[in-house]
């Protein structure tokens, strides 16, 4: 009876149950509909976009007049053509719609071409005479740190006193740990398209993580109110973050071509254009010092995490912000400094991605650990647990550490699990007998805060329809991009209103539907979402159970399977149903019962003093730990990953399946941060690994044969929409482990590599080898 039960509630779609993926089914057959495949508006324009050469520079001539004479040519509009504010600044103000007087990096939007075709467009570019009068670039961290050059404040976290024990601590270390940045790669690449509307508005559907803010820029750059700008997002084609304040230029430049020509306005990047304009993954310089004892126990640590913002602020205060947030990651450390400076340089802006700067501040905190080890010869996992969180634990900013004891549960299972003590035995026997081919293996806990360290943004909201025939129409907050979060709200809905999944119908996010939602990010969307959607359900629960109640005199019901049954006594006589849902809707509808609904959702609690580097800036953690075994060929300097161990708290899983696939998805990408994926820029700032051709994500070769997940048992969360725990970010961070297995097998050659960087690519480890065997 159980199992049948089980199997019924998968039919249905259950939270804690793995249905059949919402979107699985069109996306397998081709049908699913991205900005590309809309059908085409008559009297298209295409657009293209004319970008800057240089990183830095004045703009001594442009001249458009040859340009806007080319055959099928409709506008070719510059800065002086913008009806409204040449500003699309979110946080902060200070970055331009189109390129005036100056120019900030290379790819910085400087023209906009619309024609009847793409090849007309691209034929009119050439005929732009750009002329800029180039300056030197600021290009790296340390000299905008020496010319005091930041797109934000500079900012600190501590408790305790670090000088006082460095001062008299048994051992110390100090040194520089770097992080390069990383490439989105999305399989969409930034898309919009624009519609004039016959009252003067635009409708723009666009690969957007973040339709409000989309809204409200298009608003201010065309000078007309919100209310006349309309943006439909269905599903993005993969965004990973960059697609969170990065989709606003490309939205912002199609509504101004169809503003200007009353005509639809079509853009869509190539590859290429895409990756030498868009920002990318925060590069990181970070300076630390760590006083710790013999047994491994950190005494006192101090980081200076100095973040590679690119040209403009985009939202790189906060990733800063939350890199100091995660700074200590696991471990409970009484004394303690962290500060972030947020480095203006003359690259493209660094935006948000996958993690939001959790990586790199936790990475920072790894690498210590992992030189501590070494420098005292223990192992890694001893020193991990020496200074592992414990129950009430409080965090550096004074939160405390909900459930803190979970992570030193998942660690001591995922010793045994991946046979940890073992293997490392084994390696360094293999080692001492193996010339030309090292063996390593890595381990890396995390505890990653869930919610928008802005408070503001911690807000969701949905909108119900439920028809006389039983379906129900739902549209919410989230952006549906590949994480199936369309698949989860759905369940989310069908597990309130006690009706199957099939049911269900997922929307798509409208501003007129939904209004003033938060981006997709931060690995909140379900949270924040999924709550709105269940209270928008329960309101209108509330008024069915109590026509229940008028027509067949039951004090009480309960919805589910798509049928209404009574209780009595506290038992569930599911054998005699009372109603069907079906019927009952229809009886609400002609008893004149709203059958319609707004939910609405603010996250309790959150809040963070940015002056005193103290606050409450999470509604919960999620924990989880990762290990992986690596094999280096020292004549080359090539990794093969051949195994991945993860233990991974989600709670109560609404949809064990997604969280496992999110869960895959984010460590292959992690790995590829950590050892392929490499931005190489020309010495005047132009990016030059920008294409496929040039830039090496992971591929299923990457792979490791052995590859295990599992989601932690008995953790709970009593915060969380159906006490769920986030899946989006936090399995980014279990790659680290691949960069501490290389650095563990370069090890075995006699000495730590300090001075290998993410990514550990092939050149790097083999110099590493090189440095080594000449000393």
């Amino acid at each position: 009876m159980k199992n049948e039960q089980i199997k019924q509630n998968i039919q249905w779609g259950q939270a804690g149950t793995s249905p059949l993926h919402v979107n699985g089914r069109d996306h397998v057959m081709g049908r699913s509909q991205f900005i590309d495949d809309i059908p085409k508006p008559g009297n298209l324009l295409y657009v293209t976009v004319m970008v800057s050469p240089a990183a830095c520079g004045r703009i001594k001539k442009l001249d458009i007049q040859k340009a806007g004479e080319m055959p099928g040519v409709a506008a070719v509009l510059t800065a002086e053509d913008i009806p409204g504010e040449n500003q699309i600044g979110g946080i902060i103000k200070d970055e331009v719609c189109l390129a005036q007087g100056h120019v900030q990096f290379a790819g910085e939007p400087v023209a906009v071409i619309a024609a009847d075709s793409r090849q007309e467009a691209e034929a009119a570019m050439k005929q732009i005479i750009l002329e800029v009068e180039e300056e030197t670039p600021v290009l790296t961290v340390r000299e905008a740190i020496r010319r005091e050059q930041y797109v934000g404040p500079v900012r600190k976290i501590e408790r305790g006193d670090v000088e006082e024990v460095f001062d008299n601590c048994p051992c110390y270390l100090e040194g520089v740990i770097r992080n390069e940045g990383q490439e989105h790669f999305y399989l969409e690449t930034q898309s919009a398209l624009a519609v004039p509307e016959d009252n003067g508005g635009i409708t723009l559907y666009s690969s957007s993580q973040n339709p409000n803010e989309i809204q409200k820029m298009v608003s201010g750059v065309l000078g007309m109110p919100q209310n006349m700008v309309t943006v439909d997002i269905k599903r993005l084609g993969g965004g990973f973050g960059g697609k969170e304040s990065q989709a606003t230029s490309w939205a912002c430049l199609a509504a101004l071509a169809a503003y200007q020509t009353g005509r639809p306005a079509l853009v869509r990047l190539t590859r290429d254009e895409d990756m030498l304009s868009t920002g990318k993954r925060h590069a990181f310089e970070s300076d630390y010092r760590v006083g710790f004892d013999k047994e491994g126990k950190i005494l006192a640590y101090s980081v200076e995490l100095n973040s590679n913002c690119g040209a403009v602020a985009d939202v790189s205060t906060s990733v800063l912000e939350r890199a100091m947030l995660h700074a200590e990651n696991s471990y409970n450390i009484d004394n303690i400094r962290i500060i972030g400076r947020p480095c203006k340089t003359n690259l493209h802006p660094a935006t948000a991605f996958r993690g939001f700067g959790g990586p790199q501040g936790i990475f920072a905190i790894e690498s210590v650990i992992e030189r501590i080890a070494f420098t005292l010869g223990l192992d890694p996992y001893d020193v991990r647990m020496k200074n592992m969180y414990r129950k009430g634990d409080i965090a550096p900013y004074g939160q405390e550490i909900h459930h803190g004891e979970d992570i030193g549960r998942i660690f001591e299972k995922l010793r045994a699990d991946s046979r940890w003590d073992e293997r490392r035995e084994e390696i360094a026997v293999f080692n001492q007998s193996s010339r030309y081919v090292k063996k390593g293996i890595g381990i890396t806990p995390v505890k990653f805060g869930i919610s928008f360290t802005a408070a503001h943004l911690n807000q969701g909201s949905a909108l119900i329809h439920v028809y006389t025939d039983g379906s129900v129409s739902v549209t919410h907050g989230a952006i549906e991009m590949g994480q199936e979060v369309n698949t989860k709200i759905a369940q989310i809905a069908a597990t309130t209103l006690g009706v199957p999944i099939t049911s269900i119908r997922i929307e798509s996010n409208n501003t007129k539907r939904v209004a003033n939602t938060s981006a997709t990010a931060a690995s909140s969307g379900c949270d924040l979402n999924g709550h709105a959607v269940e209270n928008a359900a329960l309101k209108i629960l509330g008024r069915l159970k109590e026509l229940v109640q008028k027509l067949y005199l039951v004090e009480e019901v309960v919805f589910e399977n798509g049928f209404v049954y009574p209780v009595h006594e506290g038992e569930t006589e599911y054998e005699n149903p009372l109603i069907t849902f079906k019927e009952l809707v229809q009886k609400a509808y002609f008893e004149r019962i709203d059958l319609c609904d707004h939910g609405y959702y603010a996250t309790p609690g959150i809040y963070f003093d940015r002056e005193k580097g103290e606050g409450h800036p999470f509604l919960y953690y999620v924990f989880g730990a990762a290990v992986a075994e690596v094999t280096v060929d020292l004549l080359t300097g090539r990794t093969t990953l051949d195994s991945a161990h993860i233990l991974h708290d989600c709670a109560s899983s609404i949809n064990p399946m997604v969280d496992i696939g999110q869960i895959q998805g984010a460590f292959i990408q992690g790995v590829g941060w950590v050892t392929t994926e490499e931005l190489v820029y020309q010495e005047k700032g132009r990016l030059i690994s920008g294409s496929p051709a040039t830039y090496k994500i992971p591929t299923i070769g990457d792979i490791p044969e052995e590859f295990h997940i599992e989601l932690m048992e008995g953790c709970m969360n009593e915060l969380g929409i159906k006490r769920s725990k986030a899946i989006g970010e936090p399995p980014f961070i279990y790659g680290e482990a691949v960069f501490f297995a290389i650095t563990h097998a370069l090890s075995s050659l006699g000495a730590y590599p300090e001075e290998l960087s993410i990514p550990a690519t092939p050149e790097k480890i083999w110099k590493e080898i090189k440095k080594n065997r000449k000393q």
